[in-house]
Order: structure tokens, then sequence, then C-alpha cells
């Protein structure tokens, strides 16, 4: 009756395999032993073999499956414009035209506008001011003029109307 490698066994032979030693040695003393048993039972070999390629397909799936959602990602971010399904919305369109019209607004300011046919009404405004004006000195002028200004011209005195009660019996002589 011979025994079959293990479960462990096989695992340690595909890291071994993988790993950084030198031309596939093993720490293990039982290296020797395990490659003898696998090189007499083709049932252990066929095994390992069919591990081995499993991984390997597994691998080379892995890396394939990463390039394509990789290439794909990247193709979706290439394109600045976005998705057809957003140009159909109108709240795009309804935000595109509320920057074109505010891009616009400044530029409209500037414009020199047109002078319509309102010369009367022009013509009427600075003779108003004119009149105003003259008003205005001539109030200035009356202020100057006057002796003392009305805020520093003195009070009414009160006791003007009041007669003096006084007796020179209460005035003291010396």
């Amino acid at each position: 009756m011979t025994l079959h490698l293990t479960h462990e066994q096989l695992c340690e032979l595909i890291l071994a395999d993988s790993s950084l030693q030198p031309d596939g040695e093993s720490s293990n003393g039982d290296s020797d032993i395990v490659q003898a048993h696998l090189r007499a039972c083709l049932i252990c070999s066929a095994e390992l073999r069919s591990l081995r390629d499993s991984l390997s397909h597994f691998r080379d799936a892995s890396i394939s499956y990463a390039q394509q959602e990789f290439a794909h990602s990247y193709a979706r971010r290439s394109s600045i414009a976005p998705p057809h399904s957003y140009l159909s919305q109108p709240l795009y369109w309804t935000a595109a035209a509320v920057v074109c019209v505010a891009a616009l607004f400044p530029l409209s300011m500037h414009r020199q506008r047109p002078i319509s046919g309102d010369a009367p009404t022009i013509s009427a405004a600075p003779q108003q001011t004119a009149e105003s004006d003259a008003a205005l000195l001539a109030d200035i002028d009356q202020d100057i003029s006057a002796d003392v200004p009305a805020p520093m011209q003195p009070l009414a005195d009160p006791t003007a109307g009041t007669t003096s009660a006084t007796s020179t019996s209460d005035q003291r002589s010396n």
C-alpha cells in the first residue's frame, strides 16, 4: 500500500516553486523523498500538475480581466463630454443658457446708449439748476452781510418789562 502526498505537501511544493529559493530547493529535508514519490506515483504527479495548471490559468485570467477593466475605465474617462443621456435633460440646457446670458451681461452694460429726441428735457434741467444756484448764492450773501449771525445774537432779556423795586433804604451806606 503506497501513501499519496497530502494536501499540505502539495501546497508546499507549489509554494516552493514560486518562492525565491534557488533551483526550487526546499528547506525541508523531506524534499528528496517527496520528489522521488512524485516520479514514482502518477496520481500525485497528475494532481500537482493539475494544481499548477489551475493556478496558472487563474493568474492569466485575472491579469487579462484587470487589463480589460483598466482599458474600459480609461476609455470612459478620456472623453470630457457628458454621456448622451445628459444632453437630453433640460436642466443642463437651462444651465448652459444661464451661463451664456451671464457672460453676455457685462458686455451689454458697456454698450453706449443711443441719444433720442429728449433735447428739451435735457435743456430744462440746467435752467432749473441755475435758478436754484442763484437762490442759494443770494441766501449765502444775506447771511454774510449780516453783522451778527442769527445763532450768535443775544437772547431777549426776560426782565426788560419789569421795573426795579429796590428801595434805597435797603442799600448800605458806608
